[in-house]
């Protein structure tokens, strides 16, 4: 059979104002925007898919815009002369092409599973393995600010149906154990799921501080210390469970946190481990293993929410805590339709083609480059 190819490649930056002004986390680091990358793929008979890959500024992950623009450029020639519908080869193909830079080949990745959903009239979930569920519980991350600050923006939000919460901290481990303590008393009964989220900013020695100070506050502890062995030792003394985030890259760091048995839970973000097709494979061994599954993205649009939707509803239920209604941070939307919506505090899955969504193509502006596969020749 005749391998199908890719006619045209577009690569846009988009800025996405921040919607409530401002997205505090630890190290100082606060943005008032967004800057995200688009990848719009077009098959030869016209078709379109779209992914997006969003870095939350340059110094969360081991990516930043300019970067992974770069990168996808770099990686144009070799999408073009890939076979659509062949996701691992792509994945192959791209690491020969360029080691790293994982969040550049995300966007890739996440546009070539909407244009295959499209073109074979199914959603991308029944293409990972079929929908095990076709709504999420949606978390929300509170920015890291004053103890009774993040608990208005807990009650505030609480309003809208939520009942999962993402703490970021990473400030005093005391002060810290305040902020726990305000959020929770805040929400109240509207409290299924909540995780304390330093983003890797602490010692093992600080994360222990914490977990004194939280006595028998009820909170899943997430990457408090930025390598795994570290986080062995804090999940050796913690009486929470304890989730990894940035330290699983790919399925080698998850194989060696499962060796040093540092987690009972990961959150995975899609941009971070290069796309939908590695964040399957994570999806996969970790619910092998026993491990309870958030996903996520750094930031991003409703068509990151599209993509984390998809993953989501594609995961077993018995192994899952919650998802990121993502593009809800954003004041700017570049979808037309298929939102992801949030109802009872749940994600809805969009079961359209594809990711499910209709992106708003005027809303991306000019692209910043464009590849066509008939300029290679």
């Amino acid at each position: 059979m005749k391998p199908l190819r890719l006619a045209q490649l577009d690569c846009y930056q988009v800025s996405l104002p921040v919607r409530r002004g401002s997205y505090a986390m630890s190290g100082g680091r606060v943005l008032t925007a967004f800057d995200t990358t688009v990848v719009r793929v077009t098959a030869e008979d016209g078709t379109t898919g779209f992914g997006e890959s969003c870095t939350l500024g340059r110094n969360y992950i081991e990516a930043f815009p300019a970067g992974v623009q770069a990168t996808i450029h770099a990686l144009a020639p070799t999408v073009l002369d890939c076979d659509v519908l062949a996701a691992d080869v792509l994945v192959r193909e791209m690491d020969r092409a360029v080691l790293g830079h994982l969040a550049g080949k995300s966007a890739i990745d996440v546009a070539l599973w909407d244009l295959r959903g499209k073109l074979l009239g199914q959603p991308v979930a029944t293409l990972l393995g079929g929908v095990h569920q076709t709504s999420v519980p949606a978390f929300h991350p509170i920015t890291l600010d004053e103890p009774a600050r993040m608990a208005e923006e807990a009650a505030e939000i609480r309003a809208e149906g939520y009942r999962c919460w993402q703490l970021k901290l990473g400030d005093s481990p005391r002060t810290d154990a305040r902020r726990l303590e305000s959020v929770l008393e805040a929400v109240g009964e509207a409290s299924d799921f909540v995780t304390s989220d330093p983003n890797a900013a602490w010692t093992v020695a600080q994360a222990c501080e914490f977990l004194q100070a939280i006595a028998g506050l009820r909170t899943f502890v997430e990457q408090t210390c930025p390598t795994l062995r570290q986080m062995r030792e804090v999940r050796e003394r913690s009486p929470w469970p304890v989730t990894v985030d940035e330290a699983i890259r790919d399925v080698g760091d998850l194989v060696e946190c499962l060796r040093l048995g540092a987690a009972d839970a990961v959150n995975i973000k899609i941009t971070r481990v290069g796309g939908i097709t590695r964040a399957a494979r994570v999806r996969d061994l970790a619910q092998a293993a026993g491990l309870m599954l958030m996903v996520d993205e750094p930031m991003g649009s409703h068509l990151a929410t599209a993509a984390i939707a998809q993953v989501a509803a594609s995961s077993r239920p018995e192994s899952f805590l919650a998802a990121s209604h993502i593009g809800a941070h954003s004041a700017r939307s570049l979808l037309r339709a298929g939102e992801p919506a949030l109802v009872d505090g749940r994600i809805r899955w969009p079961e359209g083609p594809g990711l499910g969504v209709e992106v708003k193509e005027e809303a991306l502006g000019d692209p910043l480059f464009t590849a066509r596969r008939r300029d290679l020749s």
